[in-house]
């Protein structure tokens, strides 16, 4: 049976770790470098001193543009804002056995795992739970690559089965739109530093999902398939958009990596969809301690890519509701004029640039 606690001390220990991950994101913003301006979009090289709310990277491989993306952020150096002695938790995409662009990059889970242990971690986890209609979790994990990576990284892996975890419950009166409330897992919870590792995807109801909705495999299959929550997803009234705002509102990744290398243009979240799903190859990886920043960017990268027809065409990247309600949520900044980025070997800011602020 599923354990769901409402310990006060689990509480109390749930809402320090919460305290410390926002301070050191709001420590992070404040140490912005000095003399950037709001709106900006670096297109130089980005020196390495320089410390900038978004990173965009791009490069000569795939490891290269995820490194180049982090130089430029408070992750540079491998992630050094890890310490020895955290337990790192990476919230990968795995809605599907599908492989990269459509579920987490295994060659990403490894260099994070990887770099987390080089900083002292005491233990790395990995878990996720996949659309609550799919019992196959694990499964997926290994048609997907995650499995392996997981292993070859010496990282925890965990199914948030209903009934594999104990759960930590965040009420209704704290998450309206959410009926009953939600669940997430106590491992998650109780993690140190959260890492969230999303692909950049258009989605067939969302219009787009990345780092924010990547969040929903934190919540406990029986909430999310509970009647008036995601057994169908609602988008009228902003319901889900809300849905997706009140979920973050309540859980602070410490760092995104947006993984734009390679993104699914049209059909998304899954191979399957109707249309089928479709790749190409945005080549740059996006880095931030802001999700909604994370996000933005990888919107904009996804309306240079998308297939005409898609839905993230129909309005500005502020204008999307789901970037429009986390605002409104304040789960990070408070729109483009608080937005900053610098990009290293990334050839289309220009581009990029105007679909951010044109």
């Amino acid at each position: 049976m599923p354990k769901t606690i409402r310990s006060r001390v689990l509480t109390d220990e749930y809402l320090a770790h919460e305290l410390g991950r926002r301070q050191f994101i709001a420590a992070a913003g404040a140490a912005l470098v000095a003399g950037c301006s709001s709106q900006e979009v670096s297109k130089g090289e980005g020196a390495e001193e320089e410390t900038f709310l978004v990173g965009i990277g791009g490069g000569s491989s795939y490891q290269k543009a995820v490194e180049n993306a982090l130089s430029l952020t408070i992750g540079r150096d491998g992630l050094s804002f890890i310490q020895s002695g955290d337990v790192v938790y990476l919230k990968v995409n795995t809605n599907s056995g599908d492989p990269y662009p459509y579920s987490t990059n295994p060659k990403l889970i490894e260099m994070v795992a990887g770099w987390a242990r080089d900083h002292g971690a005491s233990k790395v986890i990995v878990g996720d739970r996949s659309f609550w209609g799919d019992p196959n979790t694990m499964g997926n994990f290994e048609s997907n690559g995650i499995a392996a990576a997981a292993t070859n990284a010496g990282a925890e892996l965990v199914v948030f089965e209903d009934d594999a975890v104990e759960w930590l419950e965040i009420s209704q009166d704290d998450a309206p739109d959410w009926v009953g409330g939600f669940r997430f897992p106590v491992p998650v919870v109780q993690a140190n530093v959260i890492i969230n590792l999303p692909c950049v995807k258009t989605h067939f109801i969302s219009t787009f999902t990345m780092g924010m909705k990547n969040i929903i495999g934190l919540v406990n299959p029986v909430d999310r398939a509970r009647e008036g929550n995601l057994k169908w997803h609602v988008t009228e009234g902003n319901k889900l958009y809300k849905q997706i705002a009140q979920l973050n509102r309540h859980i602070t990744p410490t760092f995104t990596i947006l993984d734009g290398y390679k993104a699914v243009v049209r059909g998304g979240p899954n191979i399957d969809g109707d249309p089928p799903g479709l790749t190409r190859y945005g080549r740059c990886v996006i880095a931030s301690p802001d999700r909604i920043a994370a996000d933005a960017t990888g919107l904009a990268l996804l309306k240079l890519h998308a297939v005409a027809g898609e839905a993230v065409h129909q309005t500005s990247v502020w204008e999307n509701p789901q970037i429009a309600e986390a605002v409104a949520a304040g789960v990070g900044i408070g729109g483009s004029e608080e937005y900053h980025a610098s990009a290293k070997e990334y050839s289309r800011m220009d581009e990029l640039s105007a679909q951010l602020f044109g």
